[in-house]
């Protein structure tokens, strides 16, 4: 069979598979990916799969920026900021040190094994809330809110790490300030003057505002284009959510086409004649020292800081899946990882995709209303004004 037919078959299964396992579909669809890379010796000759990829990797982290809600921050920013920071940087610690110090690695490729281990993934913890009820209440929305500080850092740090610095990423940063007021400006123009349309122009430009940028400033300001594509999308998100058609047609093709593929040609990327003995080791140490300074850095400062169930809070921060698979990629492509580091990471991603929802199963869905910490969480809500968007 084709191995671009096989790669739509297994793309169409692995989505079948996840409904009725009530699972991501991104798992299955890096699990599709390994078996396929494993089995498939001619995808390198699929010449559509890598720019489909990248196309999926910035239309990803685009739409994650949609979650970041400027106003939502602004009222609680004190409590996301220390619980986002705390979430972070706890496991980024110990998993740097587990890397360099125990495993040996350079200091580089340590401090981007630490990322991809710190993330918290957005797209897991809002369905997560979600199916639990928690999305309109005020500990959901403080959950939400400092799961995104901590994308927004892991996204900074990416950007420090991988960056090519010079007058060049000047420039582009100069440009993508201007970008960052003008742009809704722009795009508010564009979605009321051709609202309806069958051509569909709103879609176009947020396209090619989305492609020209990623590629532009990795070619000439050294910036990795998955951080430029989660800053447009954070500077894009209220535009685009005022214009809720428009947000839905964006959804469906990226996570119906590009995103699917992105996640299909990471698992591609696994070598699983790179997953011997040391590497199932290796995922292990960094699934349990991430899983376990991740849920200490962020339960203490939840319930302290914004009154939130510190065993839920912990819990529910140790989704990862997108932004560590990125992360890894992006070490992966650049040289900086190894096969047998990116296997380690993705096995340990790709696991603490799925611990936190068996464990949560055992969790009430809502805290008892008039506790002290839904109170005190309820005061920041309704200073904000706004529970959901």
């Amino acid at each position: 069979m084709d191995a671009s037919l096989l790669m739509a078959v297994a793309l169409v299964v692995a989505a079948a598979v996840a409904l009725e396992l009530r699972v991501s579909s991104a798992f299955l669809e890096i699990i599709a990916g390994i078996v396929l890379g494993a089995l498939v010796v001619d995808l390198h000759e699929v010449t559509w799969l890598e720019l489909l990829a990248d196309l999926g990797m910035i239309a990803l982290m685009f739409t994650a920026g949609f979650e970041v809600d400027m106003r939502r921050l602004r009222w609680m920013w004190r409590g996301c900021v220390g619980v986002g920071v705390s979430s972070f940087v706890a496991p980024f610690v110990g998993v740097f040190a587990l890397a360099y110090w125990v495993a040996g690695l350079a200091p580089l490729p340590a401090a981007l094994v630490g990322v991809a281990m710190s993330t918290t993934s957005l797209a897991l913890v809002y369905p997560a809330l979600k199916e639990r009820g928690m999305l309109p209440t005020a500990q959901g929305q403080g959950i939400l809110a400092s799961a995104t500080v901590v994308d927004v850092i892991s996204m900074v740090t990416l950007a420090a790490l991988l960056g090519d610095a010079g007058w060049g990423t000047a420039i582009i940063v100069l440009v993508l300030v201007g970008t960052f007021f003008g742009l809704p400006r722009a795009g508010e123009w564009v979605f009321k003057r051709y609202k309806g349309s069958v051509a569909e122009p709103e879609l176009r430009f947020l396209l090619v505002v989305l492609i020209g940028l990623g590629f532009t400033v990795e070619n000439v300001g050294g910036i990795h284009p998955a951080t430029v594509a989660f800053a447009v999308g954070v500077a894009m998100s209220r535009v685009v959510v005022e214009h809720e058609a428009v947000e839905q047609k964006l959804k469906g093709l990226v996570f119906g086409l590009f995103a699917p593929v992105f996640f299909l040609h990471a698992g591609t990327q696994l070598d699983v004649r790179a997953i011997t003995p040391e590497v199932l080791v290796a995922a292990a140490a960094l699934l349990a020292v991430a899983t376990a300074l991740k849920f200490v850095g962020t339960a203490y400062p939840a319930r302290k800081l914004m009154g939130i169930n510190a065993r839920m809070a912990g819990l529910i921060f140790n989704y990862r899946l997108s932004f560590g698979i990125v992360a890894a990629g992006t070490g992966l492509e650049a040289g900086v990882l190894t096969q047998g580091d990116y296997a380690a990471i993705v096995l340990a991603v790709l696991t603490s995709a799925i611990l936190p929802a068996v464990l949560l199963r055992h969790r009430p869905s809502e805290v008892p209303a008039g506790s002290e910490g839904d109170q005190r969480a309820v005061t920041w809500a309704d200073r904000s004004g706004e529970h959901t968007r």
